[in-house]
């Protein structure tokens, strides 16, 4: 056969070449008219896996959850993966504790002067530190930063960070920008200036944290804050985030029912691709109080609706994964009411939930069965 002949049959089967000089790590594709993520071997997929295997029981063992993760046919860890994993699939880590600014922080809830050298130095030192733990590892698709932050100027904390700012002492690194903002100020509208500013420290965060991720780890994927997509969204916050990260990661309520325009609102806004961090479909569980925006009736029927909702999801051209909130219920969780559980995939002991776990094999065989085949060869290869 001919030289050239040989060339146009690789091009049919191989259809995108890479660089040669391309490092082998997680990366966004755009194929097939959406984004896609492409593994360190150059296979698309759509990341479908679960949040705090490490953390997310009652000290069920982590081996055990891990096996069952994959029984199930996920192919991926969200946040809180275990050490011992980072070898098994891809998968998420966080760099929580940026802020201690979560929305369901309570007493430890606290914002920070972003303006002031000292906090900057332990950003990146933060920063740094879990870089060099993971940044080498070609399972690793990316970083998460602060989790359901506070951005909002009314929002559940009872404050906001304009408002911590303002009240900082004089001198402090803070109040000296705030000082210097209200010089150039022009109007009377309060809501406007707390807004002006809020988006100069949203500049700020967003630069410090994306500087030192970059610094640290200038190959992995960049996901930044956890955005609560409940009513937390600010899109001049947004507008900020968009230089420093490679797609938006947001955390959305609890309940059934795909919210559309909540999605394409903050693709809009970004024109970045999206992650969604940390999802499930709540459900009746006789004898315990389960918390979520509505909770189904039913195991059966939250593996029916939570089918539909990821199938609305892959069938956007921009969401490029999900992740099921926490392997096994937990009875005492952090953070939660009292006498409230966190549920689980697994009841705990790892007692199985048949209806529930035969929907998800069969949607995640269905994800399997729409990602594009094949693999994206690097020039030299051929």
């Amino acid at each position: 056969m001919k030289p050239f002949a040989l060339f146009l049959i690789a091009l049919v089967i191989h259809p995108v070449f890479l660089s040669a000089q391309a490092p082998s790590f997680i990366r966004l594709q755009e194929m097939e008219g959406r984004t896609w993520l492409v593994d360190s071997s150059g296979r698309p997929f759509f990341a479908h896996g679960v949040t705090h295997v490490a953390y997310g029981h009652n000290n069920e063992d982590i081996t055990t959850i891990g096996r069952l993760c994959k029984e199930l046919g996920f192919n991926a860890y969200g946040y809180g993966c275990p050490e011992q994993f980072k070898s098994d699939l891809p998968y998420v880590d966080d760099i929580n504790g940026i802020v201690k600014m979560a929305i369901y922080q309570g007493t430890a809830f606290s914002y920070i002067d972003i303006f002031d050298p000292a906090e900057q130095e332990r950003i990146e030192n933060l920063v740094r530190w879990v870089c060099l733990k993971n940044k080498d590892n070609p399972n690793l698709i990316g970083y998460f930063w602060t989790d359901m932050p506070a951005w909002s100027l009314n929002n559940r904390s009872g404050t906001n960070w304009v408002e911590f700012i303002r009240s900082l002492p004089d001198g402090s690194s803070g109040k000296q920008e705030y000082d210097e903002f209200l010089k150039t100020w022009k109007g009377t509208d309060t809501t406007k200036r707390d807004l002006a500013f809020l988006k100069i420290i949203a500049r700020e965060y967003f630069r410090v944290c994306g500087e030192a991720n970059r610094k640290y780890d200038p190959h992995h994927l960049i996901f930044g804050d956890r955005f609560d997509l409940s009513g937390n969204i600010v899109p001049e916050v947004l507008e900020e985030a968009t230089a420093w990260v490679d797609a938006i990661a947001v955390q959305p309520p609890f309940a059934p029912g795909f919210p559309k325009k909540d999605y394409e609102q903050v693709h809009r806004l970004t024109g970045k691709p999206i992650i969604i961090s940390d999802f499930a479909i709540p459900f009746k569980e006789e004898g315990k109080k389960v918390l979520g925006w509505k909770v189904v009736e039913s195991p059966k029927i939250a593996g029916e609706r939570y089918t539909a909702y990821m199938k609305e999801a892959l069938s956007t051209s921009y969401i490029i994964g999900s992740f099921w909130c926490n392997p096994v219920t937990q009875l005492k969780p952090r953070f939660y009411p009292p006498g409230f559980v966190k549920q689980g995939l697994y009841r705990e002991g790892l007692k199985p939930r048949p209806e529930l776990h035969r929907a998800i094999r069969e949607l995640n065989d269905y994800l399997k069965q729409k990602t594009p085949k094949g693999a994206l060869r690097r020039a030299n290869e051929e």
